[in-house]
């Protein structure tokens, strides 16, 4: 997948401190999921994140679209 002109890949981490998304999110970005994927207990604990989720861009939709969410528990 190609990545957006302006971001560093297709594919994202995002996390947010409140499971109900009430913020702007804090991302990083990757080209391999799988990589992003195997981030997400070390991404949440050192953000503090609540529900974080790994997207990718769609060009169509002009957005990240989920592919999988992951909360603290």
């Amino acid at each position: 997948m190609e990545p957006l002109k302006g971001y560093d890949a297709a594919f994202a981490l995002r996390g947010w401190r409140d499971a109900s998304k009430p913020a702007a999110p804090h991302e990083i970005a990757g080209d391999d999921p799988a990589v992003l994927r195997a981030r997400v207990d070390v991404f949440m604990a050192e953000g503090g994140h609540g529900y974080v989720e790994l997207a990718a861009w769609s060009f169509e939709l002009n957005d990240w679209v989920r592919m999988e969410g992951f909360e603290a528990g």
